[in-house]
């Protein structure tokens, strides 16, 4: 028997997808990732549209050395109303204890006035401290302040 014989019928024999079938593979792939590309900027876009339009500013800090508080002026400076939560504020990165979730929602343009309480070492004149504020959406600011 000859071995060549037989391997050159063998690749003439082997078939390989036809032009018309990888070309319409190709296409059915194309369409699938750009549905798949559609799919995630839908659901990224609906997600941070959600967001549009709610944004906070902390104003001003005042400070309270008797009893250890700062009040915090936060005005909502976006066109929709937000939310506060009991987890609103923290101070120096952690929870501070606060009454922002009394009367938790402000509208556009109003000023809320929250009185935060945290840990402050005993005959400090000066200190500093860094203040977040937070929305029940997520919006947040934060502020830097040293007092004298």
């Amino acid at each position: 028997m000859n071995f060549r014989k037989i391997k050159k019928n063998f690749r003439r024999n082997q078939k390989a997808i036809s032009p018309v079938i990888a070309t319409l593979l190709m296409i059915a792939i194309a369409v699938v990732a750009s549905l798949v590309t559609y799919a995630w900027v839908m659901g990224y876009m609906g997600f941070t549209t959600e967001k549009t339009g709610k944004a906070i500013q902390i104003q001003s800090v005042s400070n309270s050395t008797i009893n250890d508080q700062l009040t915090i002026y936060v005005q909502n400076v976006g066109n929709s109303p937000v939310t506060f939560t009991p987890q609103s504020v923290f101070i120096n990165g952690g929870l501070a204890a606060s009454n922002a979730a009394t009367s938790p929602t402000i509208d556009a343009g109003a000023t809320k006035t929250i009185v935060a309480t945290f840990a402050q070492t005993d005959g400090v004149v000066s200190f500093t401290v860094d203040i977040k504020v937070t929305t029940e959406d997520g919006t947040f600011s934060t502020m830097h302040k040293t007092f004298p």
